[in-house]
């Protein structure tokens, strides 16, 4: 979920910064001129996170809500989870900073577009309802959730299929990874077993200890989730805008 974020705004801050049909006192970038593309990211992130920039199709992310995701693993290792989530605060996504940008050039059907980078802190608040197994333990509880990931790092990689329309080139998403890897992750999942403090603060403690294995084994449900709410996102800029007309002329 955290890459909900993290790839959605690298990759619709990188294309949607240069529309030439964008309101005109956005800064636009050349086609393949990734120094401008960070530049332009990190200034339209900043500026606008709290608000967004409608006219531009540049949505709030500071807070971003997310409505609902899960998270399930079925393998039969020590952890055995399924947790649903809903109503979810995203906190943290300002304060994103990219390191890298690749590609973005003037033929999408073979150039790159990849965006790397990381943030201080990601927070997720909401609502969680859990079912599982940790051991032999067996893990039931429902409440609100916060799970904090500490300098998190992250990857976003597309693929687009293209299509020639009216003698333009329009997008669509064919290919999408995002990848998150955490420095450190802490989790907190109140009224477990029925409010038995006890045993909610001991599997929080469990959890949080053990975090990188928790990571772990939640990670590709993770990821799955976030590209699919990326390609839904990636997915209606691409039905507004051509290519060409997300960059200034050359």
């Amino acid at each position: 979920m955290m890459l909900i974020q993290l790839g959605c705004v690298a990759l619709f801050c990188c294309l949607a910064s240069g529309a030439s049909n964008f309101p005109p006192e956005l800064p636009r970038c050349h086609m393949g001129d990734t120094s401008c593309i960070i530049n332009v990211s990190h200034m339209l992130i900043r500026q606008h996170a709290r608000t967004g920039y409608p006219s531009a199709g540049f949505p709030q992310v500071e807070p971003f809500l997310i409505k609902r995701f899960d998270i399930s693993d079925g393998r039969t290792g020590s952890l055995n989870l399924k947790l649903n989530f809903k109503d979810v605060n995203v906190e943290g996504l300002s304060s994103v900073k990219f390191d890298r940008a690749v590609g973005f050039g003037a033929d999408p059907a073979t150039s790159k577009f990849e965006m790397y980078g990381s943030f201080p802190k990601i927070v997720l608040k909401g609502k969680y309802v859990a079912d599982g197994r940790i051991l032999i333990l067996p893990i039931r509880g429902d409440g609100d959730a916060e799970i904090v990931l500490h300098n998190p790092k992250f990857s976003v990689k597309f693929k687009p299929g293209t299509q020639q329309r009216n003698g333009r080139t329009y997008l669509s998403v064919d290919k999408l990874k995002v990848l998150v890897e955490p420095q450190k992750m802490n989790i907190r999942l109140e009224n477990l077993f029925n409010g038995d403090q006890a045993l909610g603060t001991n599997l929080n403690q469990f959890l949080n200890d053990n975090w990188t294995e928790v990571w772990n084994e939640l990670h590709p449900s993770i990821h799955v989730a976030i590209a699919e709410i990326m390609k839904s996102v990636l997915s209606q800029l691409f039905k507004r805008f051509a290519y060409e007309d997300l960059f200034l002329e050359n």
